[in-house]
């Protein structure tokens, strides 16, 4: 937390922080995670295996990690059905724990670090659709076909998890809740209709009475969901990212504008491959583009990158893109 906001002051900027969530496994003292590293020094590659431990049955989960690329989990904890019932354990034992106030103390303590002038964003796997991210994206729409009944069951108690966590999150001193959803790569629009959306709906409704905002981060093909106005039907408050090929499917920043409701904030969208490859006069000539644009259809909007930068991203494209704010303010003041 401290290096990522040394980083930001480096920029005349606002930032957003994200963190993620305490973990929850401390409300459950009948489970615990257990983690073994080893490290290939040739390939510079950490290899990870946590195990979930329970008395109704252990998971496991792989995961590596490159130097300057990130980590990736290469098996999730629950690739088949019947370890749906670890996961049934873990939110029954989750949801008889009636204090959550650790969770408003560890968000506090984030506030210190980061300053209380500061939008913060608290992230987990809110949306009962990911099923607490135990399995992938692609599972899991699978395990809605194939178990439909445990699936609405499981989502329903997460619900109820929410419900309690939204409230220690607000009290906390959070701005935002993340709420998460697959672009068009990995599940189809008639999984919005049935799940996302109406689903959706009651998790922004229950972060609005706590007085929390809702941000959403979709990074891949966003169409054709935005222009079916799923996003519209949501619920959200800030919105990102509306990216043109490569790293998005939108057809133009104007055309996205369009179809997305006023009263969404959108954030975004200067695409990584930009911010890593362009010179920062191509990086501001683009920030300016979407700054007017934004400003021509009346659109709140926060400028951006589509995603976490790539580490090697030049410092001065990040630097061009909050001259661009600056300038852009200071010619429109």
């Amino acid at each position: 937390m401290e290096d990522t906001r040394r980083a930001w002051e480096m920029f005349d900027v606002v930032p957003l922080y994200n963190f993620g969530l305490p973990d929850l496994s401390q409300f459950a003292p009948s489970v615990h995670y257990e983690s073994e590293h080893r490290f290939d020094p040739e390939a510079n590659r950490k290899f990870t295996k946590t195990t979930f431990c329970t008395p109704k049955g252990n998971l496991v989960s792989t995961s590596i990690e490159d130097e300057w690329k990130g980590g990736c989990c290469t098996k999730y904890l629950i690739t088949e059905e019947d370890e749906l019932d670890i996961l049934e354990y873990y939110l029954d034992e989750l949801l008889a724990e009636g204090d959550f106030s650790a969770i408003s103390s560890s968000i506090r303590e984030m506030r210190k670090v980061i300053g209380e002038d500061q939008a913060m964003d608290i992230q987990w796997a809110m949306q009962p659709y990911e099923l607490l991210c135990f399995p992938n994206t692609m599972d899991t729409a699978v395990f809605a076909l194939t178990c439909p009944d445990i699936f609405r069951r499981l989502m329903d108690k997460i619900l109820k998890l929410d419900e309690k966590l939204l409230p220690a999150v607000a009290a906390g001193g959070a701005d935002f809740v993340f709420l998460g959803g697959p672009g068009s790569e990995m599940i189809s629009p008639q999984y919005y209709e049935d799940f996302l959306v109406p689903y959706s709906k009651i998790i922004t409704q229950m972060a609005h009475q706590n007085g929390l905002l809702v941000y959403t981060h979709i990074c891949s093909p966003i169409e054709p969901m935005l222009s079916k106005g799923y996003y519209n039907q949501m619920g959200i408050d800030l919105f990102e990212t509306l990216s043109e090929a490569p790293v998005g499917n939108v057809k133009s920043i104007e055309d996205a504008f369009s179809k997305l409701d006023p009263a969404i904030c959108t954030r975004g969208n200067i695409g990584l491959d930009r911010l890593l490859e362009c010179s920062p006069e191509e990086i501001r000539e683009q920030s300016m583009h979407i700054l007017e644009m934004a400003k021509k259809m009346g659109r709140k909007h926060i400028l951006g990158a589509s995603d976490y930068m790539f580490y090697h991203t030049p410092v001065e494209n990040v630097q061009a893109m909050a001259d661009a704010v600056r300038d852009f303010n200071a010619n429109n003041a």
